[in-house]
């Protein structure tokens, strides 16, 4: 259940997939429109060099002006969004990889305490029967060097 709360909360300030999809859907539309007037707008000097408002060069030089910056800000603008959103995404997954990093080393600690608290009656146990083995090892080593002692003293 903590892992549940922790996860909950690591994520709760992260967008929902729907608000993910209005962000998106507004900025893309924003800069179609952008581009969109742009093109629309090199019309307009065309056609007043058509009336003979202005001189043919200048209109064209405006006209296409204005195209190329109409066709120029649709893949800039696109750009521009994928990268902003790129940058939120990766906030967020900074953001909730801190969040998971410190969830399991809380878990991991605790499953470590868990485990020692369970070991540590049969490792004092292993500990004392080891102590004891040794002292009889070296009672034994004692009893082996007094029964040569003794077997040399009679063969003498």
């Amino acid at each position: 259940a903590s892992m549940t709360i922790a996860i909950q909360n690591s994520t709760s300030n992260l967008p929902s997939n729907s608000q993910c999809k209005d962000r998106v859907y507004t900025s893309l539309c924003r800069t179609v429109l952008l581009s969109s007037v742009l093109l629309g707008s090199g019309v307009v000097p065309a056609a007043l060099s058509m009336s003979g408002v202005l001189d043919v060069t200048t209109g064209m030089i405006a006209s296409g002006t204005l195209a190329v910056l109409g066709g120029v800000s649709l893949p800039l603008g696109n750009r521009h969004v994928a990268q902003s959103f790129e940058r939120n995404w990766m906030d967020n997954t900074t953001q909730l990889e801190a969040a998971l990093e410190t969830l399991f080393k809380d878990a991991l600690h605790q499953i470590r305490s868990e485990l020692s608290e369970s070991v540590a009656p049969y490792s004092r146990y292993v500990k004392t029967e080891g102590d004891w083995l040794k002292d009889l090892a070296d009672k034994m080593e004692n009893g082996i060097a007094s029964a040569r002692s003794l077997r040399s003293k009679i063969n003498k």
